[in-house]
């Protein structure tokens, strides 16, 4: 059975559509933060801070979204890939939000990164070795 967030086959996989009353609007993939769980229904975040409330549990959006761009963190809560600023303890940072991450879910966002480990000195605190 071929994933529902498969945009390998769609000519024009960067959007989709959403019918809000007798129109259909378009949105980017792209200018998604996060999804939120809502009880049965889903709340998408968008970078110019608007909201949108869709009458999809979190587990049928998240099979909507293209997997290469988002991640499920935590029970309640997808992330874009490509808005994740950074990592505190098992909380992630998107613009001045914070979201909690899962432990469970924990290795898998991990493993989207590639992760330098550079330790960082304070200023006048050289290598003393030398």
């Amino acid at each position: 059975m071929k994933e529902l967030n498969d945009q390998s086959q769609r000519l024009v996989g960067d959007r989709f559509f959403i019918r809000k009353g007798e129109r259909t609007v378009r949105y980017f993939y792209s200018e998604i933060l996060y999804v939120e769980a809502s009880g049965c229904y889903s709340r998408i975040y968008f970078r110019d801070r608007s909201t949108l409330f869709v009458t999809n549990p979190l587990v049928a959006t998240e099979l909507l979204l293209p997997r290469n761009m988002f991640r499920r963190v935590h029970r309640s809560y997808i992330v874009n890939l490509w808005e994740i600023e950074g990592f505190v303890n098992n909380t992630i940072y998107i613009d001045d939000i914070l979201i909690p991450m899962s432990s469970r879910y924990r290795e898998e966002v991990f493993g989207c990164f590639v992760f330098w480990n550079f330790r960082s000195e304070k200023k006048g605190e050289e290598d003393k070795s030398a």
